[in-house]
């Protein structure tokens, strides 16, 4: 702001006063002029300074209160002890939410069981029992071929092969064919069933008759390619020349349901003996492992196979093309494997060798050294309607418990309730349980069932809900 100086103060109506001495003093006139005149310059510089003051404080202050405007408000030692315990209960609360919504629990069963020793000799059916232990037979085929060169010729005799559907609406019990048992065409051909087999009764279904049936392979009685034969060549249906004479005869009887190819007398291109066996064994080996690693993945989780009851058999299938100049080795493989149910099994070996068993749900934990043998001197046990199976070695009975009931119990519950659980609502299948809950301050189980891991400690593994 622009400051108004003493000099530009202009003094008007100046009069130009003459000072004359008068006795060698002013006049005192003079004198008293003079002091009012330096009096009244004196005042108005006097109000000049003041108003400068003024101006000069006014923006003094101006310029503070905008200093104290931009100015940080201080912190005193106490706002931030606040600000500290207000951190650290914040974090408390946050950890609180988050180990309480994300915790876990481990359960660890130990349920009751009890070790076996067999030496036993066990009479098993191939009927499904009640009282006594089955078996049920699983079968798979595979065949592998590798075409080989040819190295000379020579005269064969070869009987078509194929396969038949054999239907049974004469009665509703099972009907036992042996080897070899002979199918008649219309038009007087003879084929035989390669393997024993048996046709399933009929069922009524709806007030029909709906015939039992069982596809079967089947071989010309003789050779020759007269035999050869397609599906749509069949006029009318095989019959069963061993049931005339009889009302078998009538309620048995059988359709194609593959070619029958292969028959020849004549020249064909032939590989050496030696090469033949040699690649039969290496088709063989291949087969034998392909079958048993099918057989194990096949094989449905409720059963159990074991090691010595499955049976492979290989057969050829000649080559049918006599013009080529490979020869096409084909070889086909069969396992028949004995099954038993697992808690039919269990509960069967519970009863025979522990005293009190009370008929409770059990699973059986064989040892490495188990050995289940079939004493039968039949080639083919698989076949048999009844066989005797010996077990030898060490296993473990194993009372079972419902996982998913257990859990349910657990949810959101004290981890006081497992002492009630094992004394009370499981005390016939469970021996003893524990549990670790995390964080280790949390005294519930979580209230979802995918924060709770049951471990079975004999399985030595998680339990699958």
């Amino acid at each position: 702001m622009p400051q108004k100086l003493i000099q530009d103060i202009l003094v008007t109506n100046k009069k130009n006063i003459r000072m004359v001495k008068k006795d060698g003093a002013f006049p005192s006139s003079i004198k008293n002029d003079e002091k009012d005149y330096l009096d009244k310059i004196k005042k108005v510089q006097e109000k000049e300074r003041a108003k400068v003051a003024h101006i000069k404080q006014v923006e003094k202050e101006e310029e503070f209160d905008y200093e104290e405007e931009i100015k940080p408000e201080k912190v005193t030692k106490n706002s931030q002890t606040f600000l500290w315990v207000l951190s650290v209960l914040s974090l408390g609360v946050l950890f609180f939410f988050i180990s309480s919504n994300f915790s876990t629990a481990t359960i660890n069963i130990t349920p009751k069981s009890e070790s076996v020793v067999l030496d036993d000799t066990f009479t098993v059916t191939s009927k499904p029992s009640t009282a006594g232990l089955f078996f049920e037979v699983m079968t798979i085929k595979k065949t592998s071929t590798k075409n080989l060169d040819t190295d000379g010729e020579e005269n064969v005799e070869r009987k078509s092969v194929g396969k038949a559907v054999v239907y049974n609406s004469y009665s509703t019990s099972n009907q036992r064919l042996i080897t070899n048992t002979r199918l008649e065409s219309t038009n007087s051909l003879i084929y035989r069933i390669r393997d024993s087999v048996d046709v399933p009764g009929y069922k009524m279904v709806d007030g029909k008759k709906v015939p039992g049936s069982v596809e079967v392979e089947i071989i010309a009685d003789t050779a020759g390619d007269k035999y050869n034969m397609k599906i749509a060549d069949l006029k009318g249906d095989f019959k069963i020349p061993g049931f005339k004479g009889n009302p078998k005869y009538d309620g048995f009887y059988a359709r194609l349901s593959a070619d029958t190819t292969g028959g020849l007398i004549g020249k064909v291109k032939k590989v050496s003996e030696t090469k033949l066996a040699t690649e039969k064994e290496v088709l063989d080996k291949a087969l034998n492992e392909d079958l048993i690693k099918e057989l194990y993945q096949k094989k449905p989780e409720q059963y159990e196979i074991f090691k010595d009851n499955y049976f492979i058999s290989y057969k050829n299938i000649p080559d049918t093309e006599s013009n080529s100049d490979k020869y096409a080795l084909t070889e086909e493989g069969t396992i028949n494997a004995l099954m038993f149910k697992k808690d039919v099994l269990a509960s069967f070996i519970a009863k025979s060798k522990i005293k009190d068993f009370a008929g409770e749900p059990v699973e059986i934990i064989f040892a490495d050294d188990i050995a289940v043998s079939i004493v039968s001197t039949n080639p083919e046990p698989w076949t048999e309607d009844s066989l005797k199976i010996k077990f030898a070695g060490n296993a473990k009975i194993v009372w079972s418990y419902d996982s998913k009931s257990l859990l349910g119990y657990l949810l959101g519950q004290n981890k006081s309730i497992i002492d009630d659980l094992v004394s009370d609502k499981f005390k016939t299948s469970i021996k003893s349980m524990s549990v670790v809950i995390r964080p280790q301050w949390k005294k519930t189980f979580p209230e979802k069932d995918n924060r709770i891991k049951l471990f079975d400690t004999i399985k030595g593994k998680e339990v699958i809900n």
